[in-house]
C-alpha cells in the first residue's frame, strides 16, 4: 500500500521524471535515504514500470503520425 509519503513523491516525478533524489527529499522535508528507499520498493513493486520523455509537437517535424489505409470492393 502506498501513503501519502509515496504519492508525494509520484506527484513530483509525473512533474518532471529527471527529478534527482536529493531535491525530492528537500522539497518533501525527508532525507534522501527515504526516498531511494520508497522509490526504489514503487519499482519492484510495479507501481513504476518506467520513465519517460515528452516532446514539443513540432521537435519531430517529419515524423510519421499515421498509416491510412482504404479497400474499396
Amino acid at each position: 500500500m502506498m501513503d501519502e509519503l509515496d504519492q508525494q513523491i509520484l506527484a513530483l516525478l509525473r512533474q518532471d521524471a529527471r527529478m534527482n533524489v536529493a531535491t525530492i527529499a528537500a522539497r518533501l522535508d525527508v532525507s534522501r535515504g527515504t526516498v531511494t528507499n520508497r522509490i526504489r520498493k514503487l519499482e519492484d513493486g510495479g507501481v513504476i514500470v518506467g520513465y519517460t520523455v515528452r516532446l514539443r509537437p513540432d521537435a519531430q517535424p517529419n515524423e510519421i503520425r499515421a498509416w491510412m489505409s482504404i479497400a474499396v470492393e
